[in-house]
């Protein structure tokens, strides 16, 4: 049977990826047809790059399992779906929980494209459209983890539990990414979760 908090841990976990629309979804004729009018100077990178450019289960340490990979889209109360610079989205989901580490972490990745170069401004943005429970959390602003062309970090905390854990959102010319680790006894490395985001910034062509 697994603990109490890894039941409370899967539930937010699914709520979260609820929230966030990470199933696939058809694309809406706004975003199909649209011409963007912020346009990046480099050349645009291909949606369909998006399941390379995403981390494997083989970037995590031995132990961690899939629990999900594939397409993803803003939630569809999200004013991001009527961006017409939004080009399309990815996201993976692994943990490690077992008997021998009951007290497993959860790292979730989004993986977005946007026509307009990445701001510290615009990644808030996108990490509150993306994550709207999360982002009503308590939160904690960390000092800017230096990733990318632009980079925030955050510390949060579930309510009333020992749920927490840490978000790095952050990226490069026209890919946006948001990376989330958490535990539900406190113990989220965000160190690993550090690591774990160079080697997504590395990926991006």
């Amino acid at each position: 049977m697994r603990p109490v908090w890894y039941v409370l841990l899967a539930a937010v976990l699914a709520g979260i990826l609820f929230s966030c629309g990470c199933t696939s979804q058809p694309t809406s004729s706004t975003q199909a047809g649209a011409a963007t009018t912020s346009v990046i100077s480099a050349v645009e990178t291909s949606p369909d790059m998006l399941p390379v450019i995403a981390l494997h289960l083989s970037d995590f340490p031995e132990g961690f399992e899939l629990i999900y990979a594939g397409d993803t889209e803003p939630p569809a109360e999200s004013t991001l779906l009527a961006d017409p610079a939004y080009r399309g989205g990815y996201s993976l989901t692994v943990s490690n929980e077992s008997s021998d580490f009951p007290t497993g972490e959860l790292v979730d990745q989004i993986v977005l494209l946007y026509s307009r170069p990445v701001t510290r401004e615009r990644l808030a943005e996108v990490f509150t459209e993306n994550y709207p429970e999360l982002s009503t959390w308590p939160l904690t602003t960390l000092e800017d983890p230096g990733i990318g062309d632009a980079s925030i970090a955050y510390h949060f905390t579930y309510p009333d539990t020992t749920l927490s854990g840490y978000t790095i959102a952050f990226g490069r010319k026209d890919v946006y990414q948001i990376l989330t680790t958490m535990t539900g006894d406190g113990t989220a490395d965000y160190d690993f979760l550090k690591g774990i985001a160079e080697k997504a910034l590395a990926k991006i062509p």
